[in-house]
């Protein structure tokens, strides 16, 4: 069971909680958790920025940060999400929405899992898990 809580920082930004949860339950399904707590935060662009200043000491755009609070036998974490980036995105790749939003929330549980995507052996690995799940996913989220 995933205790998961999702927010906003801006009321227009459009989302349906139990589709994610659904979404956690089955790119967690094979992990061996005892207990499941997560933060989804959507938020812009400029929030997601200084955040990556704050923590990673980069000033670069980004679409998605997670970040595990405890990571062993109990999973807790945070992921924010900008919904600009996943909009722009879409929009650059002619995908829908939903395709795009469940690609980065799908990527910041993969990081969590312990996958990485830091030099061009791990980001295929990680890529091509990522895009398998996406690709036969049909939970809608918008």
């Amino acid at each position: 069971m995933i205790n998961l809580s999702v927010n906003s920082t801006n009321p227009s930004y459009q989302y349906a909680s139990e589709s994610i949860n659904s979404l956690c339950a089955l790119v967690l399904k094979d992990a061996t958790y005892t207990s499941v707590s997560l933060d989804i935060i959507f938020c812009d662009d400029e929030h997601l920025s200084k955040l990556k200043v704050k923590y990673f000491d980069e000033d670069v755009l980004t679409d998605v940060l997670a970040f595990p609070i405890q990571n062993d036998t109990i999973l807790e974490a945070e992921i924010y999400i900008s919904y600009d980036r996943a909009l722009a995105s879409s929009e650059e790749f002619h995908v829908s929405l939903n395709n795009e939003l469940v690609r980065l929330i799908v990527h910041g549980l993969l990081h969590l899992l312990g996958y990485r995507d830091d030099n061009e052996e791990s980001k295929k690995i990680m890529f091509n898990k990522q895009e398998s799940i996406v690709e036969n996913c049909k939970i809608k989220i918008v």
